[in-house]
Order: C-alpha cells, then structure tokens, then sequence
C-alpha cells in the first residue's frame, strides 16, 4: 500500500497557519475556562471587568480582544492580501518601467532612421537640383547653338537671296535696259517715221 499524503499547505501558510490558531486558542481558552469555572457564566465573568457606569461603560477585556483582533486581521490580511496586491503592483511597475524604457529606446530609433530618411532624402533632392541646372544648361548651350545655326543658315540664304536678287535685278536691267532701248528706237522710228538706230 502507498503511503497516505497528508495535507500539506504551501510554505508561506505553513509558516503563517500556526501564529493565528495558537493565537486564537489562547484567547479563548483563557477567557473560556474562566468563564465556565465563574458562577453565571461567561457573562457574568465579563461583567466583572466593566468600568463606569450608565451608558459609558468600558471594558478592558473586551477592548483587548478586539485588539486581537484586529492586530490577527492585520496580520492575516497582510499575509493574503497586502504583500501579494504589492508584489503584483511592483511586478507591473517594473514591467510598465522596462516598457516606457524600451519605448524611448524605439523612440531614438525612430528618430535616428526618420533623420538618415531626411538626410538622403535632402542629398537626392540635392543632385536632382544639379542634374536639372546641368540639362538646363545643356539644354540652353544647345539652344544657342541651334540658333546660331539657325541665324548662320539664315544669313547665308539671306546673302545668297541677295545674291540672287542682285544678279537677277542685274540681268532684269540688262534685258529691260535692251527692251528700253529697242522700244524707244521703235516709239522713235514711228515717229519720226524712218528707223533710228
């Protein structure tokens, strides 16, 4: 056969279980034994212990137990409730501190690649900036010299229309200088009625 478990509580109640039941024993063995040695009862051995008269009557007894109590309330509450409520609340402290602390961190982070973004971003535009200047250059050196080109051929075919009109003008007066003289001769022969030469 297996061995029976008995029934263990964890460490912190084991330590803890022993002070309130011994405590709570004395209590009430000390008044309780006495009560029951007393004629009338527990009552009647309480009522011994009353001090004042009419409606302010103490009792030290009374108010030492509820001293008791209170300071087992304490302690059992601090044990149950306190430590752990304060456990839990410096757990999350700890955990909202290393969250604020990794927050900063990414924060920094954050920073450091929105001013590396910046700073490409300001050298792209940059070379943009220059690369735009530089074709526009381009693009007005090679304006100028198209139309230096243009005003070359222009000036060329304007000399050559000259000259063109020049000699045409030329060889117009010549034909017509002929014509003129051969049609004055005609309007002179007629005239005078023989030919003249």
């Amino acid at each position: 056969m297996g061995r029976r478990r008995r029934f263990m509580p964890s460490g912190k109640m084991a330590r803890f279980l022993p002070w309130p039941t011994l405590g709570a024993a004395l209590l009430w063995a000390g008044p309780a034994g006495a009560a029951q040695a007393a004629p009338g009862g527990f009552e009647a051995w309480l009522h011994q212990f009353n001090l004042g008269a009419g409606a302010l009557i103490l009792n030290p007894v009374v108010i030492l137990i509820q001293w008791a109590n209170f300071l087992l309330l304490l302690v059992i509450l601090n044990r149950i409730l306190y430590k752990p409520l304060w456990r839990l609340m410096n757990e999350r402290s700890g955990k909202i501190r290393g969250d604020l602390h990794a927050a900063a961190r990414d924060h920094k982070e954050a920073q450091g690649y929105v001013s590396q973004y910046e700073d490409s971003l300001g050298e792209i535009q940059r070379e943009n900036t220059e690369a735009l200047i530089a074709l526009q250059q381009e693009m007005t050196e090679a304006g100028r010299k198209k139309i230096d080109e243009v005003r070359r051929q222009t000036s060329r075919q304007l000399e050559e229309a000259r000259a063109s009109i020049a000699s045409q003008a030329a060889q117009a007066r010549g034909e017509l200088g002929g014509r003129a003289k051969a049609l004055a001769a005609g309007i002179a022969s007629r005239l005078a009625g023989r030919k003249v030469a």
